[in-house]
Protein backbone atom coordinates (compact mmCIF):
# COMPACT_ATOMS: atom_id res chain seq x y z
CA UNK A 1 0.00 0.00 0.00
CA UNK A 2 1.10 3.46 -0.60
CA UNK A 3 1.80 5.91 2.39
CA UNK A 4 -0.98 8.08 0.90
CA UNK A 5 -3.28 5.61 1.95
CA UNK A 6 -3.33 7.14 5.27
CA UNK A 7 -3.35 10.61 3.98
CA UNK A 8 -5.71 12.92 5.95
CA UNK A 9 -5.87 10.98 9.24
CA UNK A 10 -5.09 11.93 12.29
CA UNK A 11 -2.71 9.91 14.55
CA UNK A 12 -2.26 9.91 18.27
CA UNK A 13 1.19 8.65 19.98
CA UNK A 14 1.19 7.57 23.76
CA UNK A 15 4.31 7.81 25.34
CA UNK A 16 6.17 8.38 28.71
CA UNK A 17 8.28 11.57 28.35
CA UNK A 18 11.18 11.11 30.86
CA UNK A 19 12.14 8.29 28.57
CA UNK A 20 12.69 10.31 25.76
CA UNK A 21 16.32 11.07 27.53
CA UNK A 22 17.60 8.11 25.85
CA UNK A 23 18.30 8.99 22.13
CA UNK A 24 16.79 5.87 20.80
CA UNK A 25 13.86 6.69 22.38
CA UNK A 26 13.55 10.14 21.02
CA UNK A 27 14.62 9.08 17.55
CA UNK A 28 12.36 6.35 17.21
CA UNK A 29 9.15 9.14 18.35
CA UNK A 30 10.60 11.57 16.26
CA UNK A 31 10.92 9.29 13.18
CA UNK A 32 6.91 8.44 13.00
CA UNK A 33 6.43 12.28 13.29
CA UNK A 34 9.32 13.05 10.27
CA UNK A 35 7.92 10.08 8.01
CA UNK A 36 4.67 9.36 8.32
CA UNK A 37 1.55 10.14 6.01
CA UNK A 38 -0.59 10.50 8.53
CA UNK A 39 -0.82 13.51 10.58
CA UNK A 40 1.01 12.53 13.96
CA UNK A 41 0.35 14.17 17.56
CA UNK A 42 1.82 12.83 20.84
CA UNK A 43 0.54 12.81 24.23
CA UNK A 44 2.61 12.13 27.38
CA UNK A 45 0.67 9.28 29.46
CA UNK A 46 1.42 8.34 33.17
CA UNK A 47 -0.04 6.65 35.95
CA UNK A 48 -0.57 10.46 36.99
CA UNK A 49 -1.25 12.01 33.78
CA UNK A 50 -4.32 9.87 32.01
CA UNK A 51 -5.16 10.75 28.21
CA UNK A 52 -9.14 10.57 28.00
CA UNK A 53 -9.86 11.83 25.21
CA UNK A 54 -9.17 10.55 22.07
CA UNK A 55 -11.94 11.75 19.84
CA UNK A 56 -9.50 13.81 17.49
CA UNK A 57 -7.97 10.45 16.56
CA UNK A 58 -7.87 8.07 13.98
CA UNK A 59 -5.14 5.57 15.03
CA UNK A 60 -3.67 5.51 18.34
CA UNK A 61 -0.31 4.15 18.90
CA UNK A 62 1.20 3.10 22.64
CA UNK A 63 5.07 3.54 22.29
CA UNK A 64 7.26 0.96 24.28
CA UNK A 65 8.25 3.98 26.10
CA UNK A 66 5.33 3.14 28.11
CA UNK A 67 6.14 -0.29 29.70
CA UNK A 68 2.67 -1.62 29.34
CA UNK A 69 3.88 -5.21 31.48
CA UNK A 70 4.88 -3.36 34.38
CA UNK A 71 0.94 -1.65 34.25
CA UNK A 72 2.20 1.80 33.05
CA UNK A 73 -1.26 3.16 32.27
CA UNK A 74 -3.24 4.96 33.96
CA UNK A 75 -6.78 3.11 34.62
CA UNK A 76 -8.74 6.59 33.12
CA UNK A 77 -6.33 5.86 29.60
CA UNK A 78 -7.92 2.09 29.44
CA UNK A 79 -11.09 2.93 29.66
CA UNK A 80 -10.87 5.50 26.99
CA UNK A 81 -8.60 2.95 25.67
CA UNK A 82 -11.18 0.46 25.81
CA UNK A 83 -13.96 2.83 24.08
CA UNK A 84 -12.20 4.14 21.22
CA UNK A 85 -13.61 3.01 17.94
CA UNK A 86 -10.31 3.34 15.52
CA UNK A 87 -7.30 1.56 15.32
CA UNK A 88 -5.02 0.29 17.89
CA UNK A 89 -1.64 -0.77 17.77
CA UNK A 90 1.32 -1.10 20.20
CA UNK A 91 4.92 -0.68 20.03
CA UNK A 92 6.59 -2.94 22.33
CA UNK A 93 10.20 -4.26 23.57
CA UNK A 94 11.97 -6.62 26.25
CA UNK A 95 9.06 -9.03 25.89
CA UNK A 96 10.74 -11.47 28.28
CA UNK A 97 9.60 -9.29 31.33
CA UNK A 98 6.17 -10.21 32.50
CA UNK A 99 4.79 -11.30 29.40
CA UNK A 100 1.54 -12.37 30.38
CA UNK A 101 1.24 -9.16 31.74
CA UNK A 102 1.54 -8.45 28.06
CA UNK A 103 -0.85 -10.57 27.33
CA UNK A 104 -3.46 -8.82 29.47
CA UNK A 105 -3.50 -5.43 28.05
CA UNK A 106 -3.54 -6.74 24.56
CA UNK A 107 -6.17 -8.41 24.55
CA UNK A 108 -8.41 -5.89 27.04
CA UNK A 109 -7.65 -2.66 25.21
CA UNK A 110 -8.36 -4.46 22.21
CA UNK A 111 -4.86 -3.69 20.21
CA UNK A 112 -5.70 -5.16 16.85
CA UNK A 113 -1.38 -4.76 15.33
CA UNK A 114 1.36 -5.09 17.66
CA UNK A 115 4.74 -4.38 16.28
CA UNK A 116 7.13 -6.89 18.56
CA UNK A 117 10.63 -7.02 18.94
CA UNK A 118 10.46 -11.21 19.01
CA UNK A 119 12.03 -12.19 15.88
CA UNK A 120 9.08 -13.66 13.30
CA UNK A 121 10.67 -16.92 13.33
CA UNK A 122 9.89 -16.81 17.12
CA UNK A 123 6.89 -15.04 17.13
CA UNK A 124 4.16 -17.55 17.61
CA UNK A 125 6.22 -18.92 20.88
CA UNK A 126 5.93 -16.14 22.53
CA UNK A 127 2.13 -14.40 20.98
CA UNK A 128 0.43 -18.36 20.43
CA UNK A 129 -2.49 -17.32 17.18
CA UNK A 130 -4.79 -19.24 19.12
CA UNK A 131 -4.67 -16.66 21.92
CA UNK A 132 -4.57 -13.62 19.86
CA UNK A 133 -7.27 -14.33 17.74
CA UNK A 134 -7.31 -11.44 14.42
CA UNK A 135 -4.11 -9.18 16.15
CA UNK A 136 -1.29 -8.87 13.26
CA UNK A 137 1.81 -9.44 15.11
CA UNK A 138 4.79 -7.52 12.92
CA UNK A 139 8.76 -7.90 13.87
CA UNK A 140 10.74 -4.92 14.03
CA UNK A 141 14.39 -4.21 15.46
CA UNK A 142 14.80 -2.27 18.52
CA UNK A 143 16.88 0.10 17.23
CA UNK A 144 17.48 1.58 13.64
CA UNK A 145 20.59 3.40 11.80
CA UNK A 146 20.40 6.91 12.71
CA UNK A 147 20.07 9.30 10.17
CA UNK A 148 23.33 11.34 12.28
CA UNK A 149 25.20 8.22 11.83
CA UNK A 150 26.38 8.98 8.25
CA UNK A 151 27.65 12.10 9.13
CA UNK A 152 30.31 10.84 11.68
CA UNK A 153 33.41 11.74 10.60
CA UNK A 154 35.46 9.49 8.15
CA UNK A 155 38.11 8.18 9.80
CA UNK A 156 41.63 6.38 7.94
CA UNK A 157 40.35 3.03 6.64
CA UNK A 158 41.41 -0.11 8.48
CA UNK A 159 44.45 -1.04 6.45
CA UNK A 160 45.93 2.00 8.17
CA UNK A 161 45.23 1.77 11.61
CA UNK A 162 47.51 -0.20 13.80
CA UNK A 163 46.29 -3.51 14.92
CA UNK A 164 44.27 -2.72 17.78
CA UNK A 165 40.92 -5.12 19.12
CA UNK A 166 38.85 -2.44 21.08
CA UNK A 167 35.65 -3.21 22.73
CA UNK A 168 33.34 -1.80 25.89
CA UNK A 169 30.51 -3.61 27.26
CA UNK A 170 28.64 -4.05 30.27
CA UNK A 171 28.10 -6.84 32.87
CA UNK A 172 24.31 -7.27 33.27
CA UNK A 173 22.25 -9.49 35.51
CA UNK A 174 22.53 -13.24 35.37
CA UNK A 175 18.68 -13.34 34.70
CA UNK A 176 18.88 -12.50 31.39
CA UNK A 177 20.94 -15.46 30.51
CA UNK A 178 23.20 -16.53 28.22
CA UNK A 179 22.66 -13.41 26.00
CA UNK A 180 23.51 -11.35 28.74
CA UNK A 181 26.51 -12.94 29.70
CA UNK A 182 28.10 -13.23 26.10
CA UNK A 183 28.52 -9.41 26.40
CA UNK A 184 31.38 -10.17 29.03
CA UNK A 185 32.61 -13.15 27.44
CA UNK A 186 33.34 -11.67 24.05
CA UNK A 187 35.46 -9.59 25.73
CA UNK A 188 37.11 -11.99 28.17
CA UNK A 189 37.92 -14.33 25.64
CA UNK A 190 39.62 -12.06 23.50
CA UNK A 191 41.82 -10.29 25.58
CA UNK A 192 43.24 -13.61 27.14
CA UNK A 193 43.74 -14.44 23.64
CA UNK A 194 45.33 -10.83 22.67
CA UNK A 195 47.50 -10.55 26.27
CA UNK A 196 48.90 -14.25 25.65
CA UNK A 197 50.04 -13.11 22.02
CA UNK A 198 51.28 -9.28 22.50
CA UNK A 199 48.41 -8.25 20.28
CA UNK A 200 47.48 -4.48 21.17
CA UNK A 201 43.34 -4.53 22.58
CA UNK A 202 41.73 -1.66 24.22
CA UNK A 203 38.85 -4.00 25.73
CA UNK A 204 36.95 -3.76 29.27
CA UNK A 205 33.60 -4.23 30.65
CA UNK A 206 33.36 -1.84 33.65
CA UNK A 207 31.08 1.14 34.38
CA UNK A 208 34.05 3.60 34.50
CA UNK A 209 35.67 2.60 30.97
CA UNK A 210 32.44 3.06 29.18
CA UNK A 211 32.66 6.28 26.75
CA UNK A 212 30.23 8.47 24.97
CA UNK A 213 29.35 10.50 22.43
CA UNK A 214 32.72 12.11 20.05
CA UNK A 215 34.94 9.91 22.37
CA UNK A 216 32.82 6.90 21.74
CA UNK A 217 33.18 7.03 18.10
CA UNK A 218 36.86 8.16 18.06
CA UNK A 219 37.26 5.08 20.24
CA UNK A 220 35.75 3.15 17.62
CA UNK A 221 37.48 5.12 14.47
CA UNK A 222 40.79 4.00 16.28
CA UNK A 223 40.44 0.33 16.32
CA UNK A 224 41.59 -2.18 13.84
CA UNK A 225 37.98 -3.59 14.76
CA UNK A 226 35.50 -4.37 17.52
CA UNK A 227 33.62 -6.60 19.23
CA UNK A 228 30.43 -7.72 19.39
CA UNK A 229 27.40 -10.13 20.07
CA UNK A 230 23.33 -10.27 19.58
CA UNK A 231 21.15 -8.44 22.52
CA UNK A 232 18.35 -9.40 23.65
CA UNK A 233 17.40 -12.29 26.43
CA UNK A 234 16.17 -15.73 26.08
CA UNK A 235 15.39 -16.20 29.35
CA UNK A 236 11.86 -15.37 29.96
CA UNK A 237 10.00 -14.05 33.08
CA UNK A 238 6.34 -15.14 31.75
CA UNK A 239 4.55 -14.71 35.08
CA UNK A 240 7.06 -11.72 36.93
CA UNK A 241 8.10 -14.31 39.78
CA UNK A 242 11.76 -14.94 38.30
CA UNK A 243 13.43 -12.41 40.40
CA UNK A 244 11.77 -14.00 43.54
CA UNK A 245 12.68 -17.53 42.80
CA UNK A 246 16.36 -16.37 42.24
CA UNK A 247 16.05 -14.69 45.33
CA UNK A 248 14.38 -17.60 47.58
CA UNK A 249 17.13 -20.06 45.90
CA UNK A 250 19.80 -17.60 47.36
CA UNK A 251 18.76 -17.66 50.61
CA UNK A 252 18.05 -21.80 50.66
CA UNK A 253 21.77 -21.89 49.51
CA UNK A 254 24.09 -18.74 51.24
CA UNK A 255 27.03 -19.84 49.38
CA UNK A 256 25.67 -20.28 46.29
CA UNK A 257 27.68 -18.43 43.33
CA UNK A 258 26.32 -16.66 40.62
CA UNK A 259 27.55 -19.80 38.25
CA UNK A 260 25.45 -21.80 40.77
CA UNK A 261 22.36 -20.02 40.35
CA UNK A 262 22.25 -19.78 36.68
CA UNK A 263 22.57 -23.30 36.39
CA UNK A 264 19.54 -24.19 39.15
CA UNK A 265 17.42 -21.46 37.95
CA UNK A 266 18.40 -19.41 34.77
CA UNK A 267 19.19 -21.91 32.71
CA UNK A 268 15.68 -23.95 32.46
CA UNK A 269 14.53 -21.26 31.19
CA UNK A 270 16.66 -20.38 28.51
CA UNK A 271 15.12 -20.56 25.35
CA UNK A 272 17.72 -20.70 22.78
CA UNK A 273 17.77 -18.84 19.69
CA UNK A 274 14.09 -17.56 20.55
CA UNK A 275 15.28 -13.59 21.02
CA UNK A 276 18.21 -13.23 19.59
CA UNK A 277 18.65 -9.58 17.85
CA UNK A 278 20.91 -7.50 16.31
CA UNK A 279 22.73 -4.11 18.54
CA UNK A 280 22.44 -0.55 17.58
CA UNK A 281 26.43 -0.85 17.68
CA UNK A 282 26.78 -2.53 15.16
CA UNK A 283 24.94 0.30 12.82
CA UNK A 284 27.69 2.32 14.81
CA UNK A 285 30.91 0.54 13.92
CA UNK A 286 29.97 0.33 10.28
CA UNK A 287 29.37 3.77 10.15
CA UNK A 288 33.17 4.52 11.36
CA UNK A 289 34.06 1.47 9.06
CA UNK A 290 35.37 -0.40 11.61
CA UNK A 291 35.50 -4.32 10.91
CA UNK A 292 33.25 -6.49 13.10
CA UNK A 293 34.39 -9.40 15.02
CA UNK A 294 31.14 -11.28 16.37
CA UNK A 295 30.23 -14.39 18.63
CA UNK A 296 28.61 -16.10 15.79
CA UNK A 297 24.68 -15.28 15.50
CA UNK A 298 22.42 -14.52 12.95
CA UNK A 299 21.85 -10.88 14.39
CA UNK A 300 18.59 -10.15 12.44
CA UNK A 301 19.34 -10.57 9.45
CA UNK A 302 21.24 -7.18 9.33
CA UNK A 303 24.99 -8.44 9.12
CA UNK A 304 25.97 -11.88 7.27
CA UNK A 305 29.43 -13.73 8.02
CA UNK A 306 32.73 -13.03 6.53
CA UNK A 307 30.72 -10.28 4.16
CA UNK A 308 29.69 -7.72 6.65
CA UNK A 309 31.31 -9.48 9.99
CA UNK A 310 34.37 -11.49 11.08
CA UNK A 311 32.69 -14.43 13.61
CA UNK A 312 34.16 -15.71 16.56
CA UNK A 313 33.40 -18.93 17.65
CA UNK A 314 32.47 -18.46 22.23
CA UNK A 315 35.12 -20.48 22.58
CA UNK A 316 37.48 -18.45 20.92
CA UNK A 317 39.31 -21.29 19.20
CA UNK A 318 39.21 -19.40 15.77
CA UNK A 319 41.12 -16.28 16.74
CA UNK A 320 44.01 -17.05 14.76
CA UNK A 321 41.92 -17.45 11.91
CA UNK A 322 40.14 -13.87 13.02
CA UNK A 323 43.83 -12.22 13.46
CA UNK A 324 44.46 -13.64 10.02
CA UNK A 325 41.91 -12.16 8.46
CA UNK A 326 42.55 -8.55 10.06
CA UNK A 327 46.12 -8.53 9.46
CA UNK A 328 44.83 -8.61 5.44
CA UNK A 329 44.52 -5.00 4.77
CA UNK A 330 42.50 -5.95 1.45
CA UNK A 331 39.72 -7.56 3.00
CA UNK A 332 39.23 -5.48 5.52
CA UNK A 333 38.89 -2.47 3.69
CA UNK A 334 36.24 -4.29 1.45
CA UNK A 335 34.27 -5.82 4.10
CA UNK A 336 33.47 -2.37 5.49
CA UNK A 337 32.82 -0.61 2.60
CA UNK A 338 30.48 -3.48 1.75
CA UNK A 339 29.08 -3.10 5.25
CA UNK A 340 28.34 0.44 4.92
CA UNK A 341 26.98 0.18 1.37
CA UNK A 342 24.54 -2.92 2.68
CA UNK A 343 23.41 -1.58 5.56
CA UNK A 344 23.96 2.06 5.95
CA UNK A 345 23.87 3.56 2.30
CA UNK A 346 20.96 2.11 1.23
CA UNK A 347 18.83 2.89 3.53
CA UNK A 348 17.32 -0.35 4.53
CA UNK A 349 17.39 -0.32 8.24
CA UNK A 350 16.86 3.67 8.53
CA UNK A 351 14.00 5.40 10.32
CA UNK A 352 12.66 6.39 6.98
CA UNK A 353 11.91 2.54 5.53
CA UNK A 354 10.51 1.92 9.10
CA UNK A 355 7.94 4.43 9.08
CA UNK A 356 7.11 3.47 5.46
CA UNK A 357 6.84 -0.60 6.70
CA UNK A 358 4.71 1.18 9.68
CA UNK A 359 2.36 3.12 8.01
CA UNK A 360 2.06 0.08 5.31
CA UNK A 361 1.02 -2.46 8.24
CA UNK A 362 -1.09 0.59 9.73
CA UNK A 363 -3.34 1.22 6.56
CA UNK A 364 -3.80 -2.39 5.99
CA UNK A 365 -5.16 -3.44 9.49
CA UNK A 366 -7.41 -0.66 9.05
CA UNK A 367 -8.98 -2.08 5.97
CA UNK A 368 -8.54 -5.75 7.28
CA UNK A 369 -10.88 -4.62 10.59
CA UNK A 370 -12.85 -1.61 8.57
CA UNK A 371 -11.65 0.45 11.27
CA UNK A 372 -12.93 3.48 8.86
CA UNK A 373 -13.79 6.64 11.31
CA UNK A 374 -15.72 9.79 10.22
CA UNK A 375 -13.07 12.39 8.89
CA UNK A 376 -11.35 14.59 12.00
CA UNK A 377 -10.39 17.78 11.98
CA UNK A 378 -7.51 18.91 10.76
CA UNK A 379 -4.66 20.75 12.50
CA UNK A 380 -4.10 24.82 11.20
CA UNK A 381 -0.49 23.76 9.22
CA UNK A 382 1.29 21.05 8.53
CA UNK A 383 4.80 20.23 11.26
CA UNK A 384 7.24 18.01 10.58
CA UNK A 385 8.56 18.10 13.98
CA UNK A 386 7.12 16.39 17.48
CA UNK A 387 6.13 19.76 18.68
CA UNK A 388 2.30 20.66 17.12
CA UNK A 389 0.53 24.05 16.56
CA UNK A 390 -0.09 25.75 19.72
CA UNK A 391 -3.48 26.45 19.10
CA UNK A 392 -3.54 22.42 19.23
CA UNK A 393 -3.87 21.48 23.10
CA UNK A 394 -0.89 21.27 24.81
CA UNK A 395 -1.38 17.86 25.96
CA UNK A 396 -0.37 16.71 22.62
CA UNK A 397 2.65 17.65 22.60
CA UNK A 398 6.04 15.59 22.96
CA UNK A 399 9.33 17.44 24.80
CA UNK A 400 10.39 19.67 22.30
CA UNK A 401 14.77 19.23 21.77
CA UNK A 402 15.38 22.37 23.66
CA UNK A 403 19.53 23.05 23.93
CA UNK A 404 19.01 22.00 27.87
CA UNK A 405 17.23 18.73 26.71
CA UNK A 406 19.89 18.22 24.52
CA UNK A 407 22.55 18.62 26.73
CA UNK A 408 21.10 16.84 29.90
CA UNK A 409 20.14 14.05 27.28
CA UNK A 410 24.32 13.85 26.25
CA UNK A 411 25.16 13.46 30.11
CA UNK A 412 22.58 12.12 31.66
CA UNK A 413 24.11 7.92 30.68
CA UNK A 414 27.73 9.46 32.86
CA UNK A 415 25.80 9.68 35.60
CA UNK A 416 25.55 6.29 38.31
CA UNK A 417 22.31 4.81 37.60
CA UNK A 418 20.80 5.55 41.07
CA UNK A 419 20.80 8.87 40.15
CA UNK A 420 19.56 9.04 36.88
CA UNK A 421 15.90 9.66 38.25
CA UNK A 422 16.51 12.24 40.26
CA UNK A 423 18.66 13.98 37.35
CA UNK A 424 15.17 13.98 35.50
CA UNK A 425 13.21 14.97 38.24
CA UNK A 426 15.00 18.58 38.30
CA UNK A 427 15.65 19.02 35.16
CA UNK A 428 11.76 18.20 33.65
CA UNK A 429 10.50 21.48 34.92
CA UNK A 430 13.36 22.96 32.42
CA UNK A 431 12.09 21.02 29.31
CA UNK A 432 8.49 21.48 29.63
CA UNK A 433 6.53 23.60 27.10
CA UNK A 434 5.33 26.78 28.88
CA UNK A 435 1.70 27.13 29.04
Amino acid sequence: MERSSLAGTNTLVLYYETQTFTLNVYEHLNSLARFSGSRVFFANQSLKMPVNDLALFDIVIIHYSIRLPFDQVAEETAHALEAFGGLKALFIQDEYDHTHRAWHWIKRLGIKLVFSSVPAASMAQVYPPDEFPGVRFVSNLTGFAPEALTAVPRYPPPSQRPLKIGYRGRALPIRYGALGQDKIDVGRVVRAYCESKGISHDIDWVERSRLYGDAWYAFIGSCRAVLGSESGSNVFDWDGTLEARIDDFREQHPRASDQDVYAAVIVPLEKPGLMNQVSPRVFEAIACRTPLVLFEGQYSGVVRPYTHFIPLRRDGSNLDEVITLLRDDKEVDAMVERAYADVLASGQFGHAAFVRMVDDEIASARARHELFAPARPQPPSATTRPLVTRSWPRQYQIVPETAVFSIVRFLLPLFPRGMKDFVKRIVKPLVTPPE
